[in-house]
């Protein structure tokens, strides 16, 4: 399949503890502990809320990481990524990518774009922000080592309106937001991609991610923006009567199970959910309830690109690995736990 399976990239053999170092382009952060010898080394593209989780679980799985992210990873994910290669530099640029997929086995694309809303407005730049670096890697791939490729995609938006639930990944993809059209759009060239030069790949179908160190600056969240607005006091927006569900799953669920299909075998595209779907209103209960906290809302008018309901089937993802996600609950006191003695984080790094 054309891995560099048992190379790995270089790691310097003396390193001052506690002063990562950094180059530019590109700027590199090197481990500064010895560690065993890896079982394979993994190439993450972004260092952001959901990026930071499978950095963490796939070091923390023995793997050698090397992060390329667009800013030095900060806070939260600082703190994710300590102990991976850490370059820093864009992955639209042709040079830095192809410095960056030397010695690698795998790459796991998690560059984060616009969020739905913001795709909604300008459907341009997400389709440029989202497809422009993917195809910079996959060009990459296919002119050297064409390593295998996991893709992080929105089992959210993909699918559209389900005709079934909990919905499968043989279910029909007919996007209806612009979010969702382009990431089925990078699926297509993801597959081609395996599918021409015989390597393994996959699309990973995730849901709506929670947990500690997402930013609730661009809108993004019900969960972390119900939880700030119980620290805040200020009122939460709620688009519609709150009746539309979504399969909340936490980010830490998230990389546990990233970092473990890495080295599983199996279907080219799985959902990674919790497989429960809850309504809005349930998030504004459990918030009220775990903080104690009154939550106003500010009611506004639905929106037409929201579908009423997200449940994704598990299963798949169950037979291929251990995956037991927690409940939204647990989730919820432990992102209230971690806010009230952390700072609400500012910017998203990716």
């Amino acid at each position: 399949m054309g891995t560099n399976r048992g190379r790995r990239a270089p790691f310097p053999s003396e390193c001052r503890p506690g002063a990562p170092r950094y180059h530019a382009a590109v700027h590199v952060s090197r481990p500064s502990f010895a560690r065993p010898r890896a079982a394979s080394s993994v190439l993450v593209l972004g260092a952001g809320f959901i990026g930071g989780h499978v950095v963490r679980r796939l070091l923390d799985n023995g793997h050698g990481v090397r992060v390329l992210s667009r800013s030095r990873p900060h806070g939260r994910a600082e703190e994710l990524t300590a102990g991976a290669e850490v370059i820093i530099g864009d992955a639209g640029v042709t040079k830095t990518v192809a410095e960056a997929v030397v010695g690698m086995d795998h790459v796991v694309f998690a560059l984060g774009s616009l969020v739905p809303p913001e795709a909604e407005q300008e459907p341009h730049l997400d389709l440029s922000l989202t497809l422009q670096p993917l195809l910079e890697l996959l060009g990459v791939l296919e002119n050297g080592p064409r390593l295998p490729l996991s893709y992080l995609s929105s089992g959210g938006t993909v699918y559209g309106n389900a005709l079934s639930f909990p919905i499968p990944e043989t279910a029909p993809t007919v996007p209806l937001c612009v979010y969702g059209i382009t990431r089925l759009a990078a699926e297509r060239f993801v597959l081609r991609y395996g599918t021409m030069n015989d390597v393994r790949v996959r699309l990973l179908r995730i849901g709506n991610a929670y947990g500690t160190g997402q930013t609730t600056a661009r809108g993004q969240g019900i969960v972390g923006t119900a939880l700030e607005r119980c620290r805040t006091g200020e009122p939460l927006v709620l688009y519609g009567n709150g009746q539309i569900s979504r399969d909340f799953v936490h980010a830490e669920d998230i990389g546990l199970a990233i970092a473990e299909l890495v080295v599983a075998g199996g279907p080219s595209i799985v959902n990674i959910g919790s497989g429960v779907a809850s309504t809005v209103n349930e998030v504004v209960a459990l918030a009220r309830q775990v903080s104690g906290k009154p939550l106003p809302i500010l009611p506004k008018d639905a929106r037409d690109f929201d579908l009423p309901r997200v449940q994704l089937d598990i299963s798949l993802l169950q037979s291929l690995v251990d995956f037991r996600p927690r409940s939204l609950r647990d989730g919820i006191e432990q992102m209230w736990h971690d806010i009230t003695i952390e700072p609400a984080p500012g910017a998203r790094a990716n």
